[in-house]
């Protein structure tokens, strides 16, 4: 494995990549939520920002507005992201690392990517390989940046029950807009790399971490 590979994270862009600096680096990793109504444009538009992104590797995989990557329209919506690897429940190995990338999240009323915390969770979590070097996920782990204003932790216990096994070095996600921010635990780091605050506005800048 190459070591001093820097890796660029940012989730929930909500259509405001035109407020973005996005710091150079060799990987560049979105964790979802770059669409605000769900619409096709919306990943059309989002493309032409990747496109001029200077990365030599970009991922991406979808978040709970990402209607298009998990309605009828899927095929088309995979079709219009030409500059990224969109990773849905698979995964690709860079610079001698595996990355892993899913969409999917605790159920939050009627968005998209939504499962029943439980079984249905934990069969998708089980996916991931052992050896997973880098975990790309929307939701965060239950108890770990997934805090609301109100203090309460909604991060997704079935993801947080599977780290132990697979230990990745990095684990990047979004979806809680509030808890913004890295740490460190049991030899992983964690980001939560949301741009968008909670009103929606893209304050936050993406995090930038070398492996």
């Amino acid at each position: 494995m190459r070591h001093g590979i820097r890796i660029v994270c940012l989730s929930d862009t909500h259509c405001r990549t035109d407020a973005i600096e996005v710091p150079e680096g060799d990987v560049l990793i979105v964790a979802g939520d770059i669409c605000s109504r769900g619409h096709p444009s919306e990943v059309r538009t989002f493309d032409q920002f990747l496109a001029r992104m200077p990365h030599g590797c970009k991922l991406l995989v979808a978040g709970n507005h990402d209607f298009p990557f998990e309605h009828c329209s899927k095929r088309k919506a995979k079709a219009l992201v030409k500059h990224a690897i969109y990773l849905e429940n698979s995964g690709v190995e860079l610079f001698g690392l595996k990355f892993c990338g899913s969409p999917w999240q605790p159920e939050f009323y009627n968005w998209a990517f939504n499962l029943p915390r439980g079984k249905p969770l934990a069969a998708i979590w089980a996916l991931i390989p052992d050896d997973t070097d880098v975990l790309i996920t929307h939701t965060p782990p239950y108890g770990i940046l997934d805090r609301l204003e109100s203090g309460k932790h909604v991060g997704c216990v079935d993801l947080a029950q599977a780290l132990p096994r697979v230990r990745p070095k990095l684990h990047v996600f979004g979806h809680i807009h509030e808890d913004y921010g890295m740490r460190e635990q049991n030899g992983t780091t964690f980001i939560n790399a949301c741009v968008c605050d909670a009103y929606y506005q893209p304050v936050n800048p993406p995090i930038v971490f070398d492996l």
